[in-house]
């Protein structure tokens, strides 16, 4: 019995214990060694392996017939390594996800039109204003050929615009969606918005939508101004030409807070030299001075979707013209020459105030 008992103890130390071998599995970001947490680690052509753990360490039995290793882990090249020992392994996988860099680079086209929307509109970015020396809103088609800009008659110099042969009292303008030339403004209307507060201009040919309003037969225009959260802090233009005009324009833009911003805008031009090259008496360009003053105010909460402008502009525009030796202190009221004074002052208050529901976008409401 004791002869039983102690091959009985004995026996288990005899017994040949399994080998073992152990590991590591990286990757390499950026030049440097990461362990890779959950790579397959197995013996080819047999059903032994592991799975690493989070510090990309392993554990895997052993035996002398095993001689090739495999370790594979999705989006990383798999590598087959010979194994002659129970020598530590360390071993590092490489990606499959490097490509090589592709850069897409595009053009916008300066006017485009959106083949989304059901209606034909046509979008005038500024790079199209760009292309001419516009000076207010009425030299800012000259490049467009949607609509016609012609002279209405060459004493008063007024222009006149036309889509599909209609005039403009057949034409919508608005700006930001805002009727704002009509009725008697529509003979100088045009000049009385400078070209550097322009943003973009849309163009709609034919009956447009109702949204904007009910005037539009021959076509609606509307213009984007400058926004203060966009534009430049600072922004000054200067234009002269040969015929005597000159302008100037200033924007000032400032952030109030994290959701107000405001903007000052003034424009000023002149022409005060007298033009007659083909000698008949009239001025070929209409003397003028124009002093446009615009603030606008800007409220933009993104989080809960809504935003508001707020515009208070001040205009005094006069212009003279007719014959050339018509001076108004000498010959207003009387038959010594023809001329003509036009003077126009406006005041003008707008707002406007959005909503658009940050979890249904689809759903808008505005003022």
């Amino acid at each position: 019995m004791k002869n039983l008992l102690y091959i009985f103890f004995v026996l288990p130390l005899c017994v040949f214990s399994q080998e073992k071998i152990t590991g590591t599995i990286t990757e390499d970001i950026d030049n440097k060694e990461v362990p890779l947490g959950g790579a397959n680690v197995y013996w080819l052509n047999t059903q032994v392996g592991t799975v690493t753990d989070f510090d990309g360490n392993f554990e895997i039995p052993y035996k002398p017939d095993y001689k090739k290793m495999v370790i594979s882990f999705v989006g990383y090249k798999t590598d087959t390594i010979s194994v002659n020992s129970t020598k530590k392994i360390r071993h590092s996988l490489t990606s499959t996800a490097n490509l090589d860099e592709v850069t897409v680079t595009a053009r916008q086209k300066a006017s485009s039109r959106s083949f989304i929307q059901a209606t034909n509109v046509l979008n005038v970015s500024s790079a199209e204003l760009l292309k001419a020396a516009c000076c207010n809103l009425a030299e800012s088609f000259e490049t467009n050929p949607s609509i016609d800009v012609n002279f209405a008659d060459a004493i008063s110099g007024t222009r006149q615009i036309k889509m599909l042969g209609l005039t403009s009292p057949y034409i919508l303008i608005t700006t930001e969606n805002v009727p704002s030339i009509r009725g008697a403004s529509q003979t100088y209307g045009l000049s009385f918005i400078p070209g550097t507060w322009v943003e973009s201009i849309q163009i709609t040919k034919g009956a447009g939508s109702v949204v904007n309003g009910y005037e539009s037969i021959a076509g609606q225009i509307n213009a984007e101004l400058q926004k203060p959260m966009m534009d430049d802090k600072l922004f000054v233009n200067a234009y002269g030409s040969g015929n005597g005009r000159f302008e100037l324009n200033t924007h000032l833009n400032t952030k109030v807070s994290e959701r107000w911003s405001t903007g000052l805008y003034i424009h000023g031009n002149m022409r005060e030299t007298e033009f007659d090259k083909n000698n008949d008496s009239f001025l070929d360009a209409p003397l003028m001075q124009q002093v446009n003053v615009m603030n606008r105010w800007q409220y933009t909460d993104t989080e809960n979707g809504y935003v508001g402008f707020f515009n208070v502009r001040y205009l005094n525009d006069e212009k003279k013209t007719g014959q050339t030796f018509f001076y108004p202190n000498r010959d207003r009221g009387t038959t010594n020459a023809w001329g003509s004074e036009i003077k126009t002052q406006r005041f003008d208050v707008s707002g406007k105030f959005g909503f658009v529901n940050p979890e249904i976008p689809w759903r808008t409401g505005g003022l």
